[in-house]
């Protein structure tokens, strides 16, 4: 089949270029192209829809945010670390001191044990097969397309299973079927005076790894025999953990390296709801959490105007996403008129660009007043005074014509009996 009979037929070619990389050539025609943008314009349909409650559920969480903030400086009880006073049970409190483990950190599976450390992470890699596919398509005079796409096969550390079976080409690039073991975090006890911390806020705690490989050996001899890394592998330690495989410089596929971080204890300041001796998030009236922890001596009103410039910047994060959904959607609901234009490829590039500038000042246009009409239906006191303010401008236009108007009857009034009077 020629190339100009395979852009009116759909046809695939293949060809292996080596042992890892493949190629798939596909030519479609503009009727298939035509069918793939119509199921491209529902998608297109459900992102423009779906950006509205996004944009809307933003303006409100945003406002919720910030009225919990400023109840929670209103409120907060600061407290001290010495002692638990049952009268603050279920307050907003704020407490600041010294975070100390109280108990040593043992993975049982790796025979690795801490000291004086409040977390311990493992981390697990497996050295495996991983199938990168990239596509270059070229318009064809008449609509049609010419796809090229190219499944390169490499190697990577990875720390989820790559699934070599939904490989194009599995054949030469298998990998193992699970993973022997997983990422996992164990806690020691850590109190805070008389407090004890939830693992949440531990999890919070920055990774002190240079302080974790002076003081802590890796010692294959303390994993246990039934390991099953162990039983399958060669195993060496290193200063971060312990490596399965026979050579680390030269990784094959199953390969897997076990590594550690920990984080210490040390200085915290927090805002959260005092639960008996720990701390739970603080659910303010309007329905937002208050749950902060910061390292070091932090003053309460600092943490709050922490939280206030996140709470700003997930909004505006939240408003181009918003924007850039809606804008995507419209484009792809649009998409049609392109792919008739590529029946000449030249004006089905310039349509493309047009399609994009379109959909792009409508998204931002439409999100733009979504975003001003949540803004202020979200916020009843403003919302209040743009009425009344509507109303009351509104009255005086209202009383403006009606005098106008009134004026205007007694003027034809008085121009009737003028009239009247010239002729009599």
């Amino acid at each position: 089949m020629s190339e100009e009979e395979a852009v009116y037929d759909n046809d695939v070619g293949e060809e292996a270029v080596n042992n890892d990389v493949y190629q798939e050539t596909e030519y479609s025609g503009i009727f298939s192209n035509l069918g793939d943008s119509f199921a491209g314009m529902c998608i297109g349909l459900l992102l423009f829809l779906g950006a509205f409650p996004l944009l809307w559920w933003n303006e409100g969480r945003a406002v919720d945010a910030y009225q919990a903030i400023n109840e929670g400086r209103k409120i907060v009880v600061p407290i001290t670390s010495a002692s638990v006073d049952p009268i603050n049970n279920g307050k907003l409190v704020y407490i600041t001191g010294e975070a100390n483990p109280t108990k040593n950190i043992l993975d049982s599976v790796f025979g690795v044990s801490v000291t004086q450390k409040t977390r311990l992470s493992r981390n697990v890699e497996m050295y495996q097969y991983v199938e990168i596919k990239t596509t270059k398509k070229e318009k064809q005079l008449g609509g049609g397309t010419k796809s090229v796409t190219t499944y390169k096969y490499d190697t990577e550390w990875a720390t989820s299973l790559k699934d070599s079976s939904a490989f194009k080409k599995p054949e030469g690039h298998t990998n193992p079927t699970s993973m022997p073991y997983v990422m996992e975090n164990f806690y020691s006890d850590v109190v805070l005076g008389a407090f004890a911390l939830p693992a949440d806020m531990i999890n919070e705690f920055p990774s002190d790894t240079a302080s974790l490989s002076t003081s802590t050996t890796f010692d294959v001899n303390n994993i246990p025999m039934d390991n099953t890394l162990k039983v399958q592998k060669n195993v060496t330690s290193d200063r971060d953990g312990f490596y399965f495989g026979n050579n680390p410089l030269e990784p094959v596929v199953g390969d897997t390296r076990v590594q550690y971080d920990a984080a210490s204890g040390g200085l915290v300041s927090i805002i959260a709801m005092q639960s008996g001796d720990s701390f739970l998030p603080y659910r303010a009236k309007s329905g937002a959490t208050l749950y902060y922890i910061e390292m070091g001596t932090v003053p309460s009103d600092t943490m709050f105007d922490i939280a206030k410039d996140e709470n700003k910047t997930l909004t505006m994060i939240l408003r181009f996403v918003g924007a850039l959904v809606m804008s995507i959607g419209i484009g792809l609901v649009l998409n049609p008129l392109a792919v008739v234009a590529d029946i000449i490829p030249c004006i089905g590039d310039c349509v493309e660009c047009a399609i994009g500038l379109v959909s792009g000042v409508i998204g931002i246009f439409l999100s733009l007043v979504v975003i001003g009409i949540a803004w202020v239906a979200n916020r009843p006191i403003i919302l209040g005074v743009g009425v009344a303010g509507a109303a009351v401008l509104g009255y005086f236009v209202y009383s403006g014509v009606q005098k106008k108007q009134q004026r205007s009857r007694e003027l034809n009034i008085e121009s009737v009996k003028d009239l009247e009077m010239e002729r009599t």
